[in-house]
């Protein structure tokens, strides 16, 4: 038998079964809003968690990254203010050039 040794963060994680989250969603983001993690459960079982987002600590191109999903914010603050930029993804374009790009590829067809 093996022993599996939880970190105090994990015993004091607020866990939820689906059905419970959604009658209460709103208390739960609440919780989440206060800095607290949730732990999403389907039957007892680990399917999620639902943490606190500070979108305000992010540049505009770094939100467009993490709201496509190419990265995801770190799930800790960093010791103080930004340490350093994040990178430019190779390939990146603005918003703009998307939408001319997409005007012409749709007007040619």
């Amino acid at each position: 038998m093996t022993n599996i040794v939880m970190s105090d963060k994990i015993r004091r994680m607020k866990r939820v079964n689906i059905s419970v989250l959604k009658a209460e969603l709103s208390a739960h983001i609440q919780l989440v809003r206060a800095g607290e993690e949730v732990l999403v459960c389907d039957r007892n079982e680990p399917v999620a968690r639902i943490i606190p987002c500070y979108a305000n600590d992010y540049a505009e191109q770094q939100l467009r990254l993490i709201a496509r999903g190419t990265v995801l914010p770190p799930r800790k603050k960093g010791p103080g203010p930004k340490t350093a930029p994040w990178p430019v993804p190779p390939g990146d374009l603005s918003d703009e050039v998307v939408k001319q790009l997409w005007q012409q590829e749709r007007e040619s067809r």
